[in-house]
């Protein structure tokens, strides 16, 4: 017993250069209080974005972005069940990173992508 104490505490002793821990945890908390203050900005301009284009009802907006909202806090989870379960993390990112790529070429050079953007 006492030789796993003396091993447990040597280990806990040594210095070492791994990185993360709670010195990444000021940088975590200060994007995360970013985002949130990012989005509670945007969901009143959003709100009224789709009352006066798509003459939504307020309630019907704020539904809207209500679900919208809790769809995309969700999806980090599933991104990480997916990751963790099935793929792996390499592949999850390397597949999510070439749907946005896809997305981006779609969007930006194919021809017809601007029949989808409404001229003023």
């Amino acid at each position: 017993m006492e030789e796993k104490n003396a091993m447990l505490e040597e280990h806990l002793l040594e210095g070492t250069d791994q990185k993360g821990g709670f010195r990444t945890l000021p940088f975590i908390i200060g994007i995360e209080a970013l985002e949130k203050m990012a989005t509670f900005g945007l969901m009143p301009n959003m709100t009224l974005y789709l009352m006066k284009e798509y003459h939504m009802e307020m309630t019907t907006a704020s539904n809207l972005l209500f679900f919208w909202s809790a769809a995309t806090n969700f999806m980090p989870l599933l991104g990480a069940l997916v990751a963790d379960s099935f793929l792996g993390r390499f592949y999850t990112i390397g597949i999510g990173s070439v749907i946005s790529l896809m997305e981006r070429i779609d969007s930006h050079f194919l021809p017809g992508a601007e029949l989808w953007v409404q001229s003023p």
